[in-house]
């Protein structure tokens, strides 16, 4: 009985340590981390819409239910150039953070794929340039849709080869992204 004690003992003050140690280390660092993340998400931004000199987000929009998480000007010279969309679709390996540009005129400007867990080689393939070129350009008066084979309509995004639910994610995304632009164009969102 006294050996099982302090097995059991011994085994408590080994994992108090490694429990404290790593509240250390997490308090040590979220600044950091958080630091790291914000200035990913202001990088995507800047390459979704280049000539904006600043970001302003827009804070009076109801996104509860919608996977857009947030929505920001893009700011030149003064003036608003366009919006970016900082969203969060779910793919095949789970989550995937999308930025959306779309300019004043309601063009898309550009899509960046961030943090993702999609399948290295396959589901990786909507981060590639060919898959996200399809996008620019495109009115938001038009509506996407994912199609297998490549098409010659502009609103048809030929999807990745064996990337299926991942582009689908996407191209869902994007079109969150233009029907949300939209609806803050013509005063329907809520602002």
């Amino acid at each position: 009985m006294r050996d099982v004690i302090k097995s059991g003992l011994i085994l408590f003050i080994i994992s108090l340590t490694v429990a404290l140690a790593l509240a250390f280390t997490y308090s040590v660092t979220k600044d950091t981390i958080e630091t790291r993340k914000m200035e990913k998400a202001e990088e995507a931004r800047g390459l979704v819409m280049s000539y904006a000199e600043t970001f302003e987000k827009l804070e009076n929009l109801d996104l509860s239910s919608s996977i857009i998480k947030a929505v920001y000007n893009g700011i030149a010279d003064g003036s608003v150039v366009g919006r970016v969309f900082e969203i969060e679709g779910s793919g095949y390996g789970g989550p995937i953070q999308i930025t959306v540009g779309i300019d004043s005129e309601g063009l898309i400007t550009g899509v960046h794929i961030g943090d993702n867990s999609e399948t290295p080689g396959l589901g990786q393939k909507v981060t590639k340039e060919n898959f996200l070129s399809q996008f620019k350009g495109i009115s938001f008066e038009q509506s996407l849709k994912a199609v297998k084979n490549p098409s010659d309509k502009e609103e048809e995004i030929h999807i990745a080869s064996g990337a299926t639910v991942s582009s689908e994610a996407v191209v869902d995304a994007v079109q969150a992204a233009m029907d949300l632009n939209r609806e803050i164009i013509t005063g329907k969102g809520d602002l």
